[in-house]
């Protein structure tokens, strides 16, 4: 018998696609336990089968891994207008050469030339010229998203930064892909007249297309746990499927020719709509149903998943290494343990299933998720989506002004609720190992009748165990954030651990005109914020702000309103800035205090003493706030941009060594004196500096000074984040990087 046995073959897949692409000891220890549970069953077939479709796959995956060589000589790029995106004066989106998908990026010139891209409604080839081909960053601290495998997983490894478009014109000899995706051109087109609510929802769950139109939709609904509804999937598939059915039905055509016209039309479906884990999933379950049916074949729900799983691994081994693949398998094998049939409890064992890779992937959980899906789930399949279908048939309806006025009115409710970080909660970074463990818990107590159960505390225990871990941690740390060109420290003590930013990075700009400005992600999205959720850190005891340049301090704005903020400690005189000034003024719930020189104080076990400035000043960079920090027995100097003529005025007033220095101004030749460096003595220095900066830092006669005096030193453009990390109970410490691992032994940095 090989009823509900399928399964294991596509365990065995994925688990052989997921080793060949992280090499993760742990996924081969589950490969080999899958396999060693295939063995006590004793059956052969299975075994084979499992065999048959590991190998395949292994040699599939590897075969449809892109070359690491890069490409040379491409003077074209096709491109098709829903794969762009005209952000201000940036154009970026993916285009092809020679059997190959890139990304790629181009300054545009003129507002005409952005007009012209804006208005592209077929697929063009662009001759271009090249300025640099390169392959895609991976991240740089702990915590950010990893955008190269996830563009790997979409055939893509190199960018292209374009230098000129010299001309366009439209693709001729179309393919069959072009063709339907001609048509998917049209249709957004065409969708492109609702009005803007209506035809977001169109756009992405018809056509699976986002317009990027509210950046911080998909965002509010990810933070509530309801992105799944607003982002086409398999649920809207079978929605479709079965109103089609029903269509049909009511016409007296026969289930049979039904079947038949299902199975030319999903495919092109599925192409039309751009290869979707999801939506692949829904389209070959439906396939493989009909298909059986036809053949007069009777398998379990278990099989019929099992060979899916395998075949939507076969049309794309990365379908399952993404968070939208996995929950949409994941939350899709789920439903076949259900037990129960009511709406809540479904929905509570649904959310522990999903709780996992929710966690895995953003660190945090909302405790709105119970109370968004109970709610959302019948507004979205009874009103939204219907609408949506209504509507894109019916474009230039009246009445769909008046409908797109509610759905703005329940969108901005949805962005205050999700807005509110008192509805989140910060877990923190949980093992893979523990990950796998509550994913199998919660499949078992998805299957019992009663919520109350052995699995159930089980998995609660686990969980709390490795949150309280993560909020109560055993290791103190100071973390040099890879800002770029920019500053900004993190410092944080161990078991109560307290949190103190000093400065918080900021990005350089010019002046530009109104049609070249556009929005761009701070580094205290992409990285600072994640680094913190990352270690279960749900709000800043105190920031420490250096000066007023936007390197050390542009995102400040940024960071209050995304993440909670008790406390900002300046130089006086500094609360004269505009900056300042609005968020005093904006932010009533945060104490805001002006430092100088003499000020003392201690902070989560570390003793602060500031040494500049000394008088009331505007925050220029020989103003910076100068700290002293005490951190179990390890003496810090943080210098901010402070110059040659401030580090005189500080060691001719003090006495004190400082066993590490934070390089003042990024390692620039107006800071770190050798009279500077020898009278503070430091064992390690720290430089804070972007990847191939404009300004050269450091300089070189900075590092000639540091070597002169035999300082040793670390640049995060060479390691990215640096950590020093030291527990409370004894005098070890130690370096790690990012990039490079542990790179200091003995005082000395490894070469």
């Amino acid at each position: 018998m090989m009823r509900d046995l399928l399964i294991f073959p596509a365990i065995v897949g994925c688990l052989v696609v997921a080793i060949i692409f992280n090499n993760n000891y742990l996924l081969i220890f589950l490969l080999m336990a899958v396999i060693l549970r295939i063995l006590f069953l004793q059956n052969i077939k299975i075994l084979f089968l499992s065999f048959f479709v590991g190998m395949i796959l292994a040699g599939y995956t590897q075969l449809a891994k892109i070359p690491d060589d890069p490409p040379h000589n491409i003077d074209e790029l096709v491109i098709s207008p829903d794969k762009i995106k005209v952000s201000g004066d940036l154009l970026s989106g993916t285009g092809s050469y020679d059997g190959y998908e890139y990304k790629f990026f181009y300054r545009i010139k003129s507002q005409n030339e952005k007009l012209l891209w804006q208005k592209l409604d077929n697929i063009s080839v662009a001759k271009i010229k090249v300025k640099k081909i390169e392959k895609i960053n991976s991240p740089r601290n702990p915590g950010e998203f990893d955008y190269a495998p996830y563009l790997e997983h979409h055939k893509i490894k190199y960018s292209i930064n374009i230098d000129e478009i010299i001309f366009i014109s439209p693709k001729v000899n179309l393919t069959f892909n072009d063709k339907i995706n001609v048509s998917r051109i049209h249709l957004i087109k065409r969708f492109s007249q609702l009005p803007k609510w209506l035809r977001i929802h169109a756009d992405s769950l018809i056509l699976g297309y986002n317009t990027n139109e509210e950046p911080n939709f998909l965002h509010n609904l990810s933070i509530l746990g309801v992105i799944h509804l607003f982002s086409l999937s398999g649920l809207h598939v079978l929605i479709l499927l079965s109103i089609l059915r029903k269509i049909c039905s009511c016409l007296k055509i026969t289930r049979e020719t039904i079947d038949t016209f299902m199975l030319v039309i999903l495919p092109i479906y599925a192409v039309l709509v751009g290869s979707k884990p999801g939506i692949w999933r829904a389209i070959i379950l439906s396939i493989v149903g009909i298909s059986l049916h036809k053949f007069d074949i009777t398998l379990s729900k278990l099989d019929v998943f099992g060979i899916t799983a395998i075949i939507c691994l076969f049309i794309n081994p990365f379908s399952m290494m993404d968070m939208g693949g996995q929950l949409s398998f994941l939350l899709s094998l789920a439903l076949l343990f259900l037990y129960d049939s009511r709406l809540i409890m479904n929905t509570i064992k649904m959310n522990l299933v999903s709780l996992p890779i929710i966690i895995y992937f953003t660190f945090q959980f909302s405790w709105l998720i119970l109370l968004a899906n109970i709610i959302f789930v019948p507004i979205f399949t009874y009103i939204i989506l219907p609408i949506t279908i209504i509507s894109a048939f019916t474009v230039n309806a009246p009445i769909w002004q008046m409908i797109d006025l509610l759905f703005e009115k329940l969108y901005s409710f949805i962005n205050t609720v999700a807005s509110n970080n008192d509805y989140l909660f910060v877990t923190g970074t949980i093992p893979l190992l523990v990950i796998f463990t509550l994913i199998v818990l919660s499949l078992f107590i998805a299957e019992t009748k009663q919520l109350k159960s052995k699995y159930l505390v089980l998995y609660v225990s686990i969980l709390s165990i490795c949150i309280l871990f993560n909020k109560y941690p055993i290791q103190g740390r100071v973390s040099i954030i890879d800002v770029g060109q920019g500053d900004s420290i993190l410092v944080t003590t161990p078991i109560h651990r307290r949190t103190y930013l000093i400065d918080t990075g900021g990005k350089l700009g010019f002046p530009k005109k109104d049609w070249q400005k556009r929005e761009q992600l701070t580094q205290v999205e992409t990285s600072t914020i994640p680094y913190l959720k990352r270690q279960g850190i749900s709000k800043i005891d105190k920031v420490f702000l250096s000066h007023k340049d936007v390197d050390h301090i542009g995102n400040l704005n940024k960071l209050v309103d995304k993440f909670p903020v008790k406390e900002i400690n300046f130089g006086t005189g500094l609360e004269q800035n505009k900056i300042i000034v609005e968020l005093m003024a904006n932010n009533p719930q945060i104490r805001f205090n002006k430092l100088k020189t003499g000020d003392k104080f201690v902070a989560g076990k570390i003793n602060w003493n500031v040494l500049w400035p000394k008088v009331k000043s505007i925050g220029e960079n020989g103003d910076s706030l100068t700290l002293l920090a005490n951190i179990n027995g390890s003496k810090w100097l943080f210098t901010g941009d402070l110059d040659i003529e401030g580090e005189r005025k500080i060691i001719a007033d003090q006495s004190f060594k400082v066993d590490y220095l934070k390089v003042g101004h990024h390692g620039s030749k107006t800071s770190s004196s050798d009279a500077f460096i020898k009278y503070i003595d430091p064992k390690l220095a720290l430089i804070s500096a972007g990847v191939n900066n404009r300004y050269g830092h450091p300089n070189k006669e900075t590092i000639d000074v540091l070597d002169k005096n035999h300082v040793e030193h670390l640049n995060t453009a060479d390691y990215g984040m640096i950590v020093w990390y030291y527990y409370p109970f004894s005098h070890k410490n130690g370096i790690s990087t990012f990039l490079k691992g542990e790179v200091v032994e003995d005082s000395r940095v490894k070469k």
